[in-house]
């Protein structure tokens, strides 16, 4: 996984999934907003809740339990 983060929790995160294609997710204030998605991959549904200081997001089949040390930095 990589990360670019601006600031405010806004970042870009980079996840390496095991068939080694990549992921990105998009967040806006610590909330993840949107993910990349392509016609390759079936345009996948995104979908981004919560759980304490985990974001839990399901891209189609794909999901990630991102903690908020990574939009925010920590």
């Amino acid at each position: 996984m990589g990360v670019a983060r601006d600031g405010a929790g806004t970042a870009v995160v980079v996840v390496t999934r095991p068939d080694r294609r990549k992921r990105t997710i998009f967040f806006a204030d610590g909330n993840a907003v949107s993910a990349d998605t392509s016609q390759a991959d079936g345009y996948g549904e995104f979908r981004a809740s919560r759980d304490g200081d985990i974001s839990m997001v399901s891209v189609g089949e794909e999901r990630y339990e991102i903690p908020d040390a990574v939009p925010f930095g920590g």
